[in-house]
């Protein structure tokens, strides 16, 4: 009966152990796709990684959609700032699946 459950605890050990390695594999993984959170972006960096021209990046800056620093003429944007920005104007899908629709045919008016 001692031998069983050795054997058990030994199982559930080792799963344990293979628990945990997988876990930190993913957080390894997960780590390097994320921005470090003191990234900073000034003007032109922002703009590059947004897409956006400088006169738009300036509408957001003075309607008060993305926060900044300013030192000078200098303006500075945080990660935390860009996250903000693209937080509030998420828009989840409103698709009734995960699909996406079969394209049928070809051309128009078909």
């Amino acid at each position: 009966m001692a031998k069983i459950k050795n054997v058990e605890s030994l199982c559930e050990r080792e799963l344990l152990e293979k628990i945990l390695h997988t876990v930190e594999k993913h957080e390894k993984a997960l780590a390097q796709y994320q921005m470090p959170q003191n990234h900073l972006y000034d003007n032109k960096a922002l703009m590059a990684k947004l897409g956006i021209k400088e006169k738009y990046l300036k509408k957001l800056r003075d309607n008060g959609y993305l926060g900044y620093s300013r030192q000078g003429d200098k303006y500075w944007y945080t990660q935390e700032d860009v996250d903000r920005f693209l937080r509030n104007f998420h828009y989840d899908a409103f698709a009734a699946s995960d699909e996406l629709p079969q394209r049928r045919g070809g051309g128009y008016g078909r």
